[in-house]
């Protein structure tokens, strides 16, 4: 008899389970003949032979690494894995042809795990584990589930707040693979299982589905204390603006952060400290504070408590990110460099990797930030990918490669930290830029999907805070257009991807970036060789989805990391006129989320008479281009103003905060609509 859970094994499900160069290497050794010479016995076992004496057994209902070997390896060995290679071509071998049938039977729905009971979870997981695993439930959690139909990697697949759970082989639990610093038999996989069982009551037919496992859900008095004073604290903020409450407010910084923290509200608390680092920069005259950028955060952090209170769509506990644990340790794993961005803030750098991990299909982000002090001069660039970015490796060479670790931990936002730590070990290697094998989303082929989903995606101000949300590899078929704007010292190019479906690139001169614009030039132009990928940050616009790109994949040179280039002189390119005026709807909804932005700053407690007018204005104007809601929602502002400054009384502030927070939300999804 053939044993289908090793068949149902692929060599990348095989990797994961041990690692690509002991796949690599096994499949050279079955290519040059010096295979396992196999075996199989009548309980199913395979018995495989190799010449260096050593006997690899596998039986059925055992995973790899539970199989025994001669060579006495605690992990998955190089013998474990060649058997597991060539045992379906030793079954195809060996197989009789099998009869022809008049006529076929209805192929077979794909196993769901969802079909697991928990008697087949207690045989194979460690009671703690399964303790463990239902206070989990009790409280309740959310996952992402995606079935798969076993054909090549495409595996039932449930993406956890602190990890993914993937089923290589179906009605084997043994083979669960979790990106968890366990690996197998964690606690993940009856969360993994009891998500589909919700899944597959839900909805039976959609490939994917998000779900909420809860014996009991997020009440909306739960994390009263921590909810009260986050929103507190923001509303003072807004009252008092940047100018008059950027110091002094450390303990109630202090005391509303542990109050999240001991909630578990990942986001929220993540909004709280970004707003503080923002003060800080205000104080220190950093290039990080913008007045919009702490108007975005400030609007966030009151979405994302009213949401947390009232319900919707977004289920509360993934508004306040209540599943994300403060960090979480990975297993082995294989990252894929897709480029990085480079950052100035006076003397300050600081460097962000986006790495890809294949078997999630996931994106993480490697961040490393550089001082200097008065008499150094901060590097640009090249220079700067000398530093260090990962241990033993330089950022440039982590930029251009691919990541093996074995030590990392990941934290809420996607931030990955790189352990050195006993036998914690993290290599850096060269990668060929062939990027084919990412799987969707992380590879887009098709830009008129990627379009659709981001459009159907909830607000930016209730979605998980994760670095590099909007990351993408594009498989290029095609560079239209490539066009150079002086007056922005901003290059623009028409691509098409893999269906002929076009879209933008944008990149605009960054000093700390001498030679990105060139570089991406040459890329385009073909002088670097043929384009094959590009990656980069993807936003929505009235003219379509653009780009903003990272790194280019070209044949014959590899990963090109636009902003580690060097300046040179490149052939000319055609020039065009800077990019014209905005829409009069974009453009109202912009100079409006400046008005609230200026509010912000000065305070509304210090607004000066000047800003009332203006909003009057653009209030007017929204009106006439028929935003009558967003019209009226100013004119609420407004007379809120008047109230709380003839009263001074705490609810008619309060009620001005409030008013602030409608408007700057829903600027915020009309912009966000609108591209």
């Amino acid at each position: 008899m053939s044993r289908p859970d090793l068949l149902a094994l692929t060599p990348q499900a095989i990797a994961s389970l041990a690692n690509l160069g002991l796949v690599k290497r096994a499949q050279k050794e079955i290519e040059q003949g010096k295979g396992p010479r196999l075996e199989e016995l009548a309980d199913g076992t395979v018995v495989g032979s190799f010449e260096d004496g050593n006997t690899v057994r596998l039986p059925p209902g055992k995973s790899l690494k539970d199989s025994p070997c001669t060579c006495n390896a605690t992990t998955v060995c190089r013998h474990r894995v060649a058997v597991a290679l060539a045992y379906p071509a030793f079954t195809s071998a060996s197989a009789a042809p099998a009869p022809e049938k008049a006529t076929e039977a209805a192929p077979e729905p794909p196993w769901s795990p969802g079909s697991v009971d928990d008697k087949a979870l207690e045989e194979v997981l460690p009671r703690r584990s399964l303790e463990h695993a239902g206070a989990l439930r009790e409280r309740g959690y959310l996952a992402q589930v995606r079935r798969g139909t076993f054909v090549g990697d495409d595996v039932p697949t449930v993406s956890l707040a602190t990890c993914t759970v993937r089923f290589l082989v179906p009605r084997n639990l043994g083979y669960a693979r979790c990106d968890c610093s366990v690996g197998t038999g964690c606690e993940h996989l009856p969360l993994a299982v009891w998500a589909f069982r919700v899944a597959d009551e839900k909805d039976a037919t959609s490939r994917e589905v998000s779900v909420e496992v809860a014996r009991r859900h997020v009440e909306s008095d739960e994390g009263g204390p921590a909810l009260d004073a986050a929103r507190d604290l923001a509303s003072f903020l807004l009252l008092e603006g940047a100018q008059h409450a950027s110091t002094g407010l450390a303990g109630r910084f202090a005391l509303a952060r542990s109050s999240l923290a001991d909630a578990r509200m990942a986001w929220p608390l993540a909004a709280l400290e970004e707003i503080e680092d923002l003060l800080g920069a205000y104080v220190s005259r950093g290039a990080r504070y913008a007045p919009a950028k702490l108007a975005a955060t400030l609007a966030e952090l009151f979405a994302r408590l009213r949401a947390a209170r009232t319900g919707g769509a977004v289920p509360p506990r993934a508004v306040l990110g209540m599943d994300e644990a403060p960090e979480t340790k990975l297993d082995y794993v294989r990252l894929v460099s897709l480029g990085m961005r480079l950052f100035a803030d006076g003397r300050e750098r600081r460097a962000e990797v986006v790495l890809a991990d294949p078997a999630s299909a996931g994106l993480l982000v490697v961040r490393r930030a550089f001082t200097y002090a008065e008499d150094q001069t901060p590097e640009d660039g090249a220079e700067l990918g000398r530093r260090q970015g990962a241990p033993g490796a330089t950022l440039e060479a982590l930029a251009r490669g691919q990541v093996v670790t074995s030590g990392a931990t990941r934290q809420p936002d996607r931030l990955v930290v790189f352990s050195t730590r006993g036998l914690q070990r993290t290599s850096v290697t060269p990668q060929s830029g062939d990027w084919s094998l990412l799987p969707a989303p992380l590879l887009v082929k098709d830009v008129s999907a990627l379009e659709a989903t981001l459009r159907a995606r909830p607000p930016r101000f209730l979605r998980p805070r994760q670095l590099a949300e909007n990351v993408h590899a594009f498989e290029v078929s095609r560079v239209v257009d490539v066009v150079y704007a002086p007056g922005a010292q901003r290059v623009h190019a028409e691509l098409e991807d893999a269906g002929g479906h076009g879209f933008l690139v944008e990149l605009s001169h960054r000093r700390v970036a001498p030679g990105a614009l060139d570089a991406l030039a040459e890329g385009l132009s073909g002088r670097r060789g043929q384009l094959r990928y590009l990656s980069g940050e993807v936003r929505r616009a009235a003219r379509g989805l653009v780009v903003e790109p990272l790194a280019l994949s070209c044949e014959g040179t590899g990963v090109v990391v636009l902003d580690l280039q060097p300046a040179a002189a490149t052939g000319p390119l055609r020039t065009a006129e800077d990019r014209p005026p905005l829409p009069p709807l974009p453009a109202a909804l912009a100079e409006l989320e400046g008005c609230l932005a200026d509010a912000v700053h000065q305070g509304l407690r210090h607004i000066v008479p000047a800003w009332t007018v203006r909003l009057s204005a653009v209030a007017a104007r929204v009106r006439e281009l028929g935003m009558k809601r967003l019209a009226d929602d100013l004119g609420a502002l407004a007379t809120s103003l008047d109230a709380a400054r003839a009263s001074g009384q705490a609810s008619d502030e309060a009620a001005l905060a409030a008013a602030w927070a409608d408007a700057a939300l829903r600027v915020t999804v009309g912009l966000e609509q609108l591209g």
